[in-house]
């Protein structure tokens, strides 16, 4: 049976990198990887004027219900169809991707212990801790490479419904993390400690 780690912190964090720095070769063990942000409920009914209404940072964009389903059967051995999500658009790609199943699960995303029956699947959490400034700076960048959006976008999607929702709803799990490190600096100076901790849990 595999053990769940849900890792979560601001949009911006450095989650994304440690996810991706987490190499077998670093935990002596398989890894799959989930992202809670490709279970954005499907808006293709909608027009696009619509869809940017939808407060993507609230845990009712997100369908919990096959997220629930995927890690269930991922934990217990199976491997998954996941669904890909495309941001640009703010709908659900027609490509999926398998997951196979592994040791250890790393579920990523800002929202991933929002919600209950997400939350009995994890058994451990980590909480990448990063100054908000420093998250919003790292999102204006991001978003304007991958999601082709204007910094005045970013910012009004920021402090209107990203910074306030994470003040709700994943602000409050820092203090009840079972491991809380520092994503305002290089994630690589972090990897090793992450990966020792995530070993002597195996």
């Amino acid at each position: 049976m595999s053990i769940v780690v849900a890792i979560l912190g601001a949009s911006g964090s450095g989650k994304s990198y440690l996810v991706a720095s987490l190499a077998p070769e670093i935990l002596g063990a398989t890894v799959a990887f989930l992202r809670v942000d490709d279970y954005y409920r499907d808006l293709a009914h909608l027009s696009f004027e619509d869809r940017e209404t939808i407060n993507f940072d609230h845990p009712n964009a997100i369908e919990f219900e096959r997220l629930v389903d995927d890690l269930a059967t991922l934990k217990s051995g199976e491997e998954v169809q996941t669904p890909v999500y495309d941001f640009t658009q703010h709908t659900r790609s027609a490509l999926s991707q398998s997951v196979p199943p592994a040791d250890i699960v790393l579920l990523e995303g800002v929202l991933a212990m929002s919600d209950s029956a997400t939350r009995k699947l994890v058994d451990y959490t980590i909480f990448v801790d990063t100054p908000l400034e420093l998250c919003l700076a790292r999102r204006i960048e991001r978003d304007a490479l991958q999601r082709r959006r204007s910094e005045a976008s970013v910012r009004d999607f920021w402090e209107t419904r990203a910074e306030p929702m994470f003040a709700q709803f994943v602000a409050p799990w820092r203090s009840e993390a079972d491991l809380v490190i520092d994503g305002s600096q290089t994630i690589d100076d972090e990897l090793s400690r992450v990966g020792d901790w995530l070993q002597a849990r195996i």
